[in-house]
């Protein structure tokens, strides 16, 4: 997680080795073909962690790491620096990071939602003019009476740019949210469910991958009537969804490629489904 912190790219290059190092899973790509390290964005690390168990049971000479996170953009860094083998990212590739070897494919897309913690039997489902109410501070309770407390996320970070994406007004709605002091902020994807979990009233947002991988005992609330399913997300009837995709550099260990191959055969895409994804129809190659 150190590499979140970091606002300069060299300074976040030099903490993902340095965090890699001082784990004692820094060993260079070539000189351990049979281990796999893959990281990036939080929202996807539970459903790569069980999805590197069952990968294990046929390929147990292969060992897969799994590290904590380090941001979309951390987790590409650390694949073109070659500190490891998959990075795992919500966002397309720059121009310079294609440049430098980078090679990026899809592989799911998963309900984006708000969620709470509240533990009452009150109505909660939201509808989107709700959402407004609360993030511009014209709503602060819940209908049960519980004060609304908002997990906020950075203004670059893929919750708040999707938030914003809901309606020009639910723009607005965010800006004044982020523009107010003493607003409680999450740095990660995990972070950002800790606090959901733990603080009476909150509500924040999440996926539905990083909600069923990490089993997190909160609550989906649908959005206009509609629930953040992967049934609706594939009808169209869902609108708001994370892009997932893998990451390698200008080159890929027979190792990585082999992981890479059982998260696309029939059952990698069973267990993604299972887990709050809508997996891509085609099978990508880098």
């Amino acid at each position: 997680m150190i590499g979140l912190f970091f606002p300069n790219g060299r300074t976040l290059v030099f903490a993902v080795f340095f965090t890699l190092f001082l784990s004692g899973i820094y060993i260079p790509i070539a000189a351990d073909c049979g281990t796999i390290k893959m990281g990036g964005t939080g929202s996807a690390l539970g459903t790569m962690s069980q999805v590197a168990e069952a990968f294990r049971k046929s390929h147990p000479d292969i060992n897969v790491v799994v590290l904590p996170s380090l941001g979309s953009g951390g987790g590409i860094k650390a694949v073109l620096h070659g500190a490891i083998d998959i990075g795992l990212s919500t966002r397309e590739l720059t121009a310079k990071e294609k440049e430098q070897g980078g090679k990026a494919v899809i592989y799911s897309k998963t309900p984006f939602f708000f969620a709470t913690s509240l533990k009452t039997d009150c109505p909660i489902d939201l509808s989107t003019q709700q959402v407004v109410d609360i993030y511009t501070g014209f709503t602060e309770s819940w209908p049960c009476g519980q004060p609304i407390r908002l997990i906020l996320r950075s203004e670059r970070k893929e919750d708040t740019i999707l938030m914003k994406a809901i309606s020009p007004a639910m723009k607005k709605a965010v800006e004044v949210a982020l523009s107010c002091k003493g607003m409680i902020y999450a740095v990660t994807d995990q972070e950002a469910l800790d606090r959901i979990e733990r603080l009476p009233g909150a509500l924040g947002t999440t996926t539905l991958g990083q909600y069923l991988s990490e089993k997190r005992p909160i609550k989906p609330l649908s959005l206009d009537g509609v629930g953040p399913t992967v049934e609706n997300l594939a009808n169209g009837s869902y609108h708001h969804f994370v892009t997932h995709r893998l990451v390698t550099g200008p080159s890929l260990s027979p190792s990585a490629q082999q992981f890479i191959d059982y998260l696309f055969s029939s059952e990698g895409r069973l267990l993604l489904v299972g887990l709050g994804h809508l997996v891509v129809e085609e099978t990508p190659r880098f």
